[in-house]
């Protein structure tokens, strides 16, 4: 979804809808909107890829609009207002709440879902930076391979590209907006992305997505769709077909 410089992206497969992020606060009736037109009622389960209020402003105006059966989160200890405020609003939704780490796997609508990020205590636990500390799902559909991994930077993305998910993707949500600490050299080698979309605000102050960025991503054959150029991007894949619509051509 186009939520300016934020995070938000709904993945609906088998009758079932899983919410991954929901942008700054002030986005929050725009993505119940599009989660309405979507024909969403009730959600399956919302992941908080990352605790920052890029990614988790909007999920108030979620939960009042919307049944949320699970909350999934990766217990990077941030505590800020705006994210103790959220875990209010779980509490309150009365949403299950589980800490997800590398190695789960859920089924999201008959499609299969893997929690590639964060690391797990066996294996040194979170990392010191929180973007690094981003959930990482991998989605599998027979062929087809969606990597959504918040805002991992390259140590996240290292911790994947060295992990037992690596291989082509059809679509990679790009990490941390394009910025030019992710998107790393070694991180799209080991992936490969086919479509690439990047989820950023015209104009923000952070001059993402960087030159750099762009290139390595074009350079790995990716065909690049940013929001805010082609506003909401929507991937349908279907019998191993993917279909791109974009609502600003």
């Amino acid at each position: 979804m186009d939520v300016g410089q934020g995070d938000s992206v709904l993945v609906q497969a088998g009758g079932e809808s899983y919410l991954i992020d929901a942008g700054r606060a002030e986005e929050g009736p725009n993505i119940v909107d599009f989660l309405r037109d979507r024909g969403v009622r009730d959600l399956d389960g919302i992941v908080v890829s990352n605790p920052d209020a890029d990614h988790i402003g909007g999920f108030l105006d979620v939960f009042d609009a919307f049944q949320v059966e699970t909350v999934y989160l990766s217990g990077d200890p941030k505590g800020t207002l705006t994210y103790n405020t959220f875990l209010r609003g779980a509490r309150d939704e009365g949403s299950d709440t589980e800490v997800v780490r590398a190695g789960m796997r859920m089924e999201w609508g008959g499609v299969q879902a893997d929690v590639v990020a964060p690391p797990t205590e066996a294996e040194g636990g979170l990392f010191s930076e929180t973007n690094d500390n981003s959930v990482g799902i991998l989605l599998t559909h027979g062929a087809a391979r969606i990597l959504l991994a918040g805002d991992a930077e390259a140590k996240s993305e290292e911790y994947m590209a060295n992990g037992p998910y690596t291989g082509p993707l059809t679509l990679l949500k790009v990490t941390h907006h394009g910025s030019n600490t992710s998107s790393t050299p070694l991180f799209l080698g080991r992936f490969r992305p086919k479509v690439a979309v990047i989820q950023v605000g015209a104009d923000n102050s952070y001059g993402h997505p960087t030159p750099e960025t762009l290139e390595r991503l074009r350079g790995s054959g990716a065909r690049v769709f940013r929001n805010d150029e082609d506003g909401d991007v929507i991937v349908t894949i279907k019998d191993q077909e993917i279909e791109v619509a974009v609502t600003r051509p």
